[in-house]
């Protein structure tokens, strides 16, 4: 009776098919170790096409005839969040040592700080709603917490030096701002976008590092460009995402609707709207299809993994929580799946991956792997 059931809920998983109360029996069943024999039977008798482009979801389904065994999974209902990992090796420590000697680690927030033209900075989360700075050129004003709006005068748009405004995201900051032509912009952790009070009659340019959402207000006159590290990004009116940390391997430009143009100094490539731009150097810019849903749930409030491997993981959650990570001797060879509510606490971060076989350590803002 329980190897029918186990077998049926294991391929009601696979086609997702699960209600709430029943992935909440699965999630359980699985950390229990009562479900592995019946998923490697699910592997073995290939129940779905991998070679399918399904749409992305929590558990990828492309990905499973790869994975030797499931290390772990936890769910954990009331923090509404969830991380599958998949290790590719035997060995290894669950331990997980917190030791509190400085502030707590909590999650980042609606945290900037506003540089203006005359070289005034403005702490964004310190002063109270409303106009925070006007003169005859441009207005800025602070809406609600967490998003700032310009408003150029466009009687004198023709002044060429207007200088330029610059916000910054610290770790662990996000912050949304309207440029002076109507574009809505999302800035990650350790990130910044400078622009000029008021764009030219020709163009709309502006700079950014770290990683950007732009929705740009369509303006066929005026192309709006982005520049970042060594590309240039030229679009109309679309959305798309720019990721360009400098501890990056890849500069990544993401479209999701409209079309741009990525150049570097060496090529260019004109992107669709669900592909991708990377950029490893000058010379080499890829295109690839995107999943859109990995690299926009930053802006949606979670961090989400597609078969990503340490190192990665842990620049994400070191930007956001603002810690520090230090590796001590050999970095793990271990790929993470899975999707977390960027609101929840390091604490349970951890708890999660402590079902996994590598060490961690938490001390103070010091997360130490291995």
């Amino acid at each position: 009776m329980e190897d029918k059931f186990y077998k049926e809920l294991v391929d009601r998983y696979l086609q997702r098919k699960l209600d709430e109360e029943e992935l909440q029996v699965f999630f359980h069943l699985l950390h229990e170790g009562k479900l592995e024999k019946y998923l490697s039977e699910s592997m073995d008798n290939d129940l779905y096409d991998s070679s399918v482009d399904v749409e992305p979801s929590i558990f990828k389904h492309r990905y499973i005839k790869y994975v030797y065994r499931v290390a772990a999974v936890l769910a954990i209902v009331g923090l509404a969040f969830s991380l599958y990992f998949y290790s590719y090796h035997n060995g290894g420590s669950n331990e997980v040592i917190v030791t509190r000697t400085v502030a707590p680690v909590v999650p980042g927030g609606n945290n900037a700080v506003l540089t203006l033209s005359n070289g005034k900075h403005i702490i964004l989360n310190d002063v109270a709603n409303g106009t925070l700075e006007q003169n005859k050129s441009f207005s800025v004003e602070k809406q609600k917490d967490g998003l700032l709006v310009f408003n150029a005068n466009h009687i004198i748009a023709k002044e060429k030096n207007t200088g330029f405004n610059k916000i910054e995201t610290p770790r662990g900051g996000i912050y949304q701002v309207i440029l002076p032509d109507g574009s809505h912009v999302w800035l990650n952790s350790a990130s910044s976008i400078t622009f000029p009070t008021q764009f030219t009659e020709s163009e709309r340019k502006v700079s950014i590092k770290g990683e950007a959402y732009f929705e740009v207000a369509h303006n066929k006159k005026k192309p709006f460009k982005v520049l970042s590290n060594n590309q240039e990004i030229v679009v109309l009116g679309t959305k798309f995402n720019v990721n360009a940390y400098n501890d990056e391997l890849l500069t990544r430009t993401t479209l999701l609707e409209g079309s741009v143009k990525v150049s570097t100094p060496a090529i260019s490539q004109l992107l669709k709207p669900g592909y991708q731009a990377q950029m490893r150097d000058i010379g080499h810019l890829d295109v690839k299809r995107a999943d859109l849903e990995s690299v926009m749930a930053w802006k949606d409030g979670f961090f989400q993994f597609d078969r990503v491997d340490i190192q990665t993981l842990m620049r994400q959650l070191a930007r956001w929580y603002d810690i520090e990570i230090e590796y001590k001797g050999e970095v793990p060879k271990d790929e993470f799946v899975g999707k977390i509510k960027r609101n929840a606490d390091i604490d349970n971060v951890l708890e999660v991956l402590r079902y996994g076989k590598v060490k961690f350590q938490l001390i103070g803002r010091k997360l130490i792997i291995g």
